[in-house]
């Protein structure tokens, strides 16, 4: 039952994978000016929720070239690696969603609809970001910290379900498996990027005050990728020293934005989804107890 999926996945990849070397003249930062294949704002909140979300993102439309321009474009801001853990739709039909997958794109049905599996999204690695080019939408998941606390509710939720059939006797082969009662997952789970950045609107911005068609802007792009890495380094090596390298809680998120110029919660949200890549797990250890205790407050709240 199992092996059906990867061996479609590993085909699909064979033949539609994203190159390492991602061309910029196949992407959006080749145009002219900006908004010749998109709307600016469009294009800043698509990159940006990209880069806060791990560098995850699923691209929907009824335009395989449409579709496959803003996939290009999204892996230029991840590593070779990455890139070729990334997939371009296909023109005749679509693939099936699969986790795991850094970018892909997928094309909608005749009806110019696209149904996700809730389950799969959520089991994915990272937080996801979900983009609809037909009608220039943008929306995401929660940060990792939220990601990971809803796929531990949803998993135990599985595991109850699962425990409390096998339990019972004389059960019918086609009994449906409902979900533990006291969790109700939300499947609204991609919500609208509230939080504003200043790195990725300057990138934007100042990229396109370049001459397309030479290097410059494949240069430029270069500087940014550094700099975006310098950041998440140094945050990595500030959370470090203010807990002895992991033997203290964090208690000073308001002198690290401060600090490290990371007061628009945007950039901040950017950089540590960077710092999550190369430390897994930063997002629990510097925002998770206050986030646990609010829900556990809300879930006591709920109660009376």
């Amino acid at each position: 039952m199992e092996i059906q999926p990867i061996m479609e996945l590993l085909a699909s990849m064979k033949s539609h994978s994203v190159a390492e070397d991602v061309d910029i003249r196949d992407t959006v930062l080749n145009d002219d000016d900006i908004g010749d294949s998109c709307h600016e704002d469009f294009l800043h909140k698509a990159v940006s929720s990209h880069l806060q979300t791990c560098g995850c993102s699923i691209v929907v439309g009824s335009n395989a070239e449409k579709v496959n321009k803003i996939v290009r474009t999204l892996c230029l801001f991840l590593t070779p690696a990455e890139r070729k853990c990334s997939r371009l739709c296909r023109t005749d039909s679509s693939f099936k969603y699969d986790t795991g997958l850094f970018v892909q794109g997928l094309l909608k049905d005749s009806t110019g609809s696209f149904v996700l599996p809730f389950r799969q999204v959520l089991y994915s690695p990272y937080p996801t970001t979900h983009i609809d080019v037909d009608i220039n939408t943008v929306k995401q998941m929660p940060p990792c910290h939220e990601h990971t606390y809803n796929q531990r509710c949803y998993m135990r939720s599985e595991l109850s379900a699962l425990w409390k059939t096998f339990s019972e006797e004389d059960i019918p082969p086609d009994t449906v498996i409902h979900t533990d009662e006291s969790f109700t997952p939300d499947l609204n789970i991609f919500q609208d990027v509230t939080h504003k950045d200043t790195l990725v609107k300057s990138f934007i911005d100042e990229v396109f005050m370049l001459k397309p068609g030479l290097s410059l802007r494949s240069t430029y792009l270069a500087q940014f990728l550094l700099l975006l890495h310098r950041k998440s380094l140094t945050l990595l090596k500030y959370i470090e020293d203010e807990t002895q390298k992991g033997k203290k809680p964090f208690r000073s998120l308001r002198n690290l934005k401060t600090d490290l110029d990371l007061t628009v919660e945007g950039d901040l949200n950017i950089v540590m989804a960077l710092a999550e890549k190369l430390r897994a797990g930063l997002h629990s250890f510097v925002f998770g107890k206050p986030f646990y205790t609010s829900v556990q407050e809300r879930d006591l709240l709920m109660t009376l």
